[in-house]
């Protein structure tokens, strides 16, 4: 067993919330089978126009849909029943889903922080998006705040300063990189690259497995096929039978 994953989201992808979620819960689970999990952003409304797909809640039906049934039962399937799109209104990611300015301080933090830094980073910088109330990362002031916010251990509420992941020191850092234009060719180069690779919207995932073979999945329901593609053992969906009838069998 073994291969690689390589994830390719954005911040204002509530799909690529799950899918990420879903990914760095398990990720030690993958490592143990031998497959390494890399996460690569991408801006995702330039992917989106290139493309030529097309937001789904611009259609109104598909919008009703999401916000009364799709959203609720995934977001209780992934364990973060709390996030919703800022101000409550999908529509609003037009404007707050710039996110150039997060997602190349995530290139800043992967290049001169460790990996586990940097992948928590992302699940910080995801809640402060998606999870109320809602912090506003797309404006350096706001990005700096919340990265001073974030706690070295996101499973605790911890807010000492002593608890913090980044000092105003890592941060100044952080910020100087993602404005340097090398930072920003580097964020278009990985949405190229998923362009080029077919992609249409985040999550896209690029999965290899043993023998090499490569294959592309999309969205965050997708996990399944991609444990079969990679042979893992996972536990499948399977309906049971009602308790009398198990009962009577016996």
């Amino acid at each position: 067993m073994g291969g690689r994953i390589d994830c390719y989201t954005d911040l204002n992808s509530i799909y690529g919330y799950f899918a990420f979620v879903h990914l760095f819960e398990h990720i030690h689970v993958l490592r143990a089978h031998g497959v390494d999990v890399y996460f690569h952003p991408v801006y995702l409304p330039d992917l989106q126009r290139r493309s030529g797909n097309r937001v789904i809640w611009t259609v109104k039906a598909r919008q009703d849909w999401l916000e009364n049934y799709e959203l609720p039962r995934s977001k209780r399937d992934f364990g973060v029943a709390e996030a919703s799109p800022p101000d409550g209104d999908l529509n609003n990611l037009f404007e707050v889903g710039q996110t150039q300015l997060p997602l190349r301080a995530l290139l800043a933090i992967r290049k001169i922080h460790s990996v586990a830094v940097y992948n928590a980073t992302w699940l910080w910088l995801y809640r402060c998006f998606w999870a109320p109330p809602q912090q506003p990362i797309k404006e350096e002031a706001s990005l700096r705040e919340a990265l001073i916010a974030m706690p070295s251990d996101l499973s605790g509420d911890n807010k000492s300063e002593e608890s913090r992941q980044f000092s105003t020191h890592d941060v100044k850092n952080v910020m100087a990189l993602a404005k340097e234009e090398q930072t920003k060719d580097e964020l278009r180069k990985n949405t190229d690259e998923a362009l080029r690779q077919g992609g249409f919207g985040a999550p896209w995932m690029m999965v290899r497995n043993l023998s090499g073979t490569v294959e592309p999945f999309f969205g965050s329901d997708r996990f399944a096929q991609v444990y079969e593609f990679l042979g893992l053992p996972y536990s499948p969906l399977k309906l049971l039978p009602p308790p009398e009838l198990v009962e009577s069998k016996l």
